[in-house]
């Protein structure tokens, strides 16, 4: 399959197929080793930019000859690596924002 090409009707609903199998097991491995909640990692992990993001990457590790199993391994890992990022900026911001708010309450 090309990244570069368009896909034929067949070529989609696999990459279709393939892609909500990475969501799915990233998701489904979140939640076991970490009791995430797992219909809020499914509702993140199938927004249009998680989708369209797994699908990219799932393509440019198939067309740099990875097999299919290597490909999905690749786009889940950076899937995961994506979802721990945005929860690390999430928790600083909010520790950010209550260091600020006891600064002011020190303040006054």
């Amino acid at each position: 399959m090309r990244y570069s090409a368009p896909l034929t009707r067949a070529q989609a609903v696999q990459l279709g197929e393939d892609v909500g199998m990475i969501l799915a097991v990233a998701a489904n491995a979140l939640n076991h080793i970490y009791g995430t909640d797992l219909d809020n990692l499914m509702r993140t992990f199938t927004s249009s930019a998680s989708v369209e993001a797994t699908a990219a990457r799932y393509l440019q590790a198939l067309e740099e000859d990875l097999s299919p199993g290597d490909a999905a391994a690749r786009a889940a890992t950076a899937l995961v690596l994506d979802w721990a990022d945005a929860v690390h900026a999430a928790r600083s911001r909010l520790k950010a924002q209550g260091s600020a708010t006891a600064d002011e309450e020190a303040a006054q």
